[in-house]
């Protein structure tokens, strides 16, 4: 298992204009100490290719490899216009991702009716439509057939806030229907409404990359929130080798704290 770090973990500091994905890789190699980075769509100042290469020229300076793409998007939106624009800035980001040396691209199913307003609120589980559910399938899979034309990988994240995939059940259903060798779960370790009986029931679905979510942090980096022994042993168990992402959503100073994280894994995972 290869700890990674998502840039969402400082996105206070991104909001606030006092971070950029330079400044990020900054922290992760010198601060972290890892090898790994995960960036997210928000984060990128531009699109422009000159501003892409030049963030490819400097993570590999820093000896940082991009493991993922978290791009944030929904397939639940009202009509099957939004939705199309949704796959359409899908795949304009993806050759992004592949210039920044990327194997992954994350995609959210989504939320009916687009993106939670309150997203960082939990929620029950939502009665799915299923011409709605369907159309997120037709969505997923499209966008699993044109990643491969780029030989990238699709992960998917389970999320809650009543999300197309809020529970286990649902990431099984999906991946039951979809048919895409070319996508594996995302497992966000704190997205879950059925919480560890979700990450068991699902943890053979994560082939390459998991977010390890952490929110109150110990002095000595454990998180009293999420059971991270168990999530840890969880993966450990299911020979789990790819990338974990730390993806710090508390309130305390991120700097200080993901550091605290990082070694407490880094220490429970060499035990």
């Amino acid at each position: 298992m290869k700890i990674s770090c998502s840039s969402q973990s400082l996105d206070h500091l991104f909001m606030q204009n006092q971070c950029t994905l330079f400044d990020f890789a900054d922290y992760c190699a010198e601060e972290l100490g890892i090898s790994f980075i995960e960036v997210e769509d928000k984060h990128f100042a531009s699109t422009d290719p000159a501003y892409i290469e030049s963030l490819k020229a400097y993570f590999d300076k820093k000896r940082l490899r991009v493991c993922n793409i978290a791009f944030d998007c929904s397939f639940g939106y009202p009509t099957p216009e939004q939705n199309r624009a949704q796959v359409e800035r899908a795949k304009a980001w993806m050759p992004i991702g592949k210039a920044l040396g990327s194997p992954h691209f994350r995609l959210f199913a989504g939320w009916m009716g687009g993106p939670d307003p309150e997203i960082h609120k939990k929620g029950p589980a939502l009665l799915k439509p299923e011409t709605a559910w369907a159309e997120m399938v037709a969505c997923v899979q499209e966008l699993c057939d044109y990643a491969k034309t780029l030989d990238l990988s699709i992960v998917i994240e389970n999320h809650n806030h009543g999300g197309f995939l809020s529970a286990s059940k649902d990431v099984l259903r999906l991946f039951g229907q979809t048919n895409r060798d070319n996508l594996s779960l995302l497992l966000d370790t704190g997205n879950y409404v059925d919480g560890l009986d979700g990450i068991r029931a699902t943890v053979q679905l994560v082939a390459a990359h998991a977010h390890l979510k952490i929110n109150e942090v110990a002095e000595d980096g454990h998180d009293t929130l999420y059971d991270l022994p168990a999530i840890l042993d969880i993966l450990t168990a299911a020979g789990f080798d790819g990338t974990l992402s730390i993806e710090y959503e508390g309130e305390q100073d991120e700097k200080i704290y993901i550091k605290k994280v990082t070694e407490y894994v880094r220490r429970y995972l060499s035990k």
